[in-house]
């Protein structure tokens, strides 16, 4: 066992710092800038300090601050206080504004791994740290983050020191750090309704004051025409571009693949399949009533929750998959219901079902989702065929890609599942 456990160790260092590797390779690449989420916040920080509207298409922006680019046609989907949060660094150049966003994210990524411990048994070691760092940088949705500069290892990161600062009853400090998650990113947003639900006052209101304050803040600073027309125009124009994407892992985008296709309706590039059947005004009909169903149920049974640990992390799988438009790097705010429902099993001896797809969830989750893709273009022939195809893709294959989203509803379930007796299960 103890040879075992250190070939086990060895594997996960190769896995890690060959991801690493490759990462660098990719921030290397130049060329790879008009597919990276970072230069968004670049463009913003750039446009608010030039008094420029910072929601102007992103290929525009582009343009006028780095020359001849090609680049999202779209605004940016980024909130107010978003696009002051990078100001300071708006002296920077693209690459240095790049390098530092990447050291940063890595010492983040070092502070969700220092506190997953702590989580499970309230200690933490530079030892069990240093693993668990390892193990987040071979996880294909943390690669994805740090090579496109997105920011949820940041989300991940206040979510998880604003439980462990409420398991501590530091109300005010946990109400902070969630209402900076709404200001960053709006997704976060059923955590207030929970709250609410829950009658943590104190929590909510230093949510909902912290997510107004840095709205506020960001308002004086971009004026009142820009902050209003991200919040009445250009979240709906760029969740129309991405609704039915095959990437995007989200319950909005059920009605829309199902009743309108596969694809985008504003790049022409990305893969594409038929819908089922086509009925367009149903897309979101369904799409909007599986989100309320399970925003609902996750609300419901999150604050039934006798444990804080199992109600935030059920608010996490909601908080993933009810966003209009969910990516895999989201998948990393999973870190989170992962060590809770593992320790769940644990101080429950393992019930032989509950553990079984907790493992096969894993197993997903960590070997099998990254090659949805390939797997589905073998399916189609192989990429070749399917790039002759003008990537087109057959309906029965494109489900392959739903299976993200059924993960997450089944670790939802798993995670409500801990909170009921064991007993007949072990028996069984």
């Amino acid at each position: 066992m103890v040879v075992l456990r250190y070939i086990l160790l060895a594997a996960i260092a190769f896995m890690g710092v060959e991801r690493l590797r490759r990462i660098f390779y990719y921030l290397q690449a130049t060329e790879t800038y008009n597919n990276r989420d970072f230069l968004q916040y670049y463009l913003l920080a750039k446009a608010v300090v030039s008094g420029i509207n910072p929601y102007l298409p992103l290929d525009q922006l582009a343009n006028i601050f780095l020359g001849n680019f090609q680049f999202f046609t779209h605004p940016a989907p980024c909130t107010p206080f978003l696009t002051i949060l990078f100001i300071p660094w708006s002296s920077l150049n693209v690459i240095q504004f790049s390098t530092l966003l990447f050291i940063i994210e890595m010492l983040v990524l070092l502070l969700v791994a220092y506190f997953l411990p702590k989580l499970w048994d309230g200690k933490a070691s530079w030892m069990v740290t240093g693993i668990t760092f390892i193990i987040l940088i071979a996880w294909n949705p943390v690669a994805n983050d740090l090579s496109y500069g997105q920011l949820s290892i940041l989300l991940t990161a206040l979510l998880l020191t604003s439980l462990l600062a409420l398991k501590k009853q530091h109300h005010i400090q946990a109400g902070v750090l969630i209402g900076l998650t709404v200001a960053i990113k709006l997704i976060t947003w059923p955590l207030i309704i929970y709250l609410a639900i829950k009658k943590d006052w104190r929590t909510l209101l230093s949510s909902l004051s912290t997510a107004l304050g840095m709205n506020l803040i960001a308002m004086f600073i971009i004026g009142i025409k820009p902050f209003f027309d991200y919040y009445l125009h250009v979240s709906s124009q760029v969740f129309s571009a991405y609704e039915g994407t095959l990437h995007n892992f989200s319950l909005m985008s059920i009605g829309y693949r199902l009743f309108e296709g596969t694809g985008s309706n504003v790049f022409s590039n990305f893969i594409s399949a038929p819908p089922l059947i086509y009925l367009p005004q149903l897309a979101f009909v369904l799409s909007g009533l599986l989100v309320i169903i399970f925003l609902a149920w996750g609300v419901w049974h999150a604050s039934r929750s006798i444990n804080l640990d199992t109600a935030f992390a059920i608010m996490i799988c909601v908080i993933i998959i009810t966003s209009p438009v969910a990516w895999e790097h989201y998948f990393i705010m999973l870190i989170i219901p992962l060590v809770v429902l593992f320790r769940s099993l644990w101080n429950g001896d393992f019930p032989p079902w509950r553990t079984i797809s907790f493992i096969i969830i894993c197993l997903l989750l960590f070997l099998f989702n990254e090659q949805l893709v390939n797997i589905i273009f073998l399916i189609n022939g192989g990429s070749s065929l399917v790039i002759a195809n003008h990537n087109q893709i057959t309906f029965a294959s494109s489900l392959l890609a739903w299976l993200p989203i059924l993960e997450v509803l089944v670790f939802s379930i798993l995670l409500w599942r801990s909170n009921q007796p064991v007993m007949s299960e072990n028996a069984g």
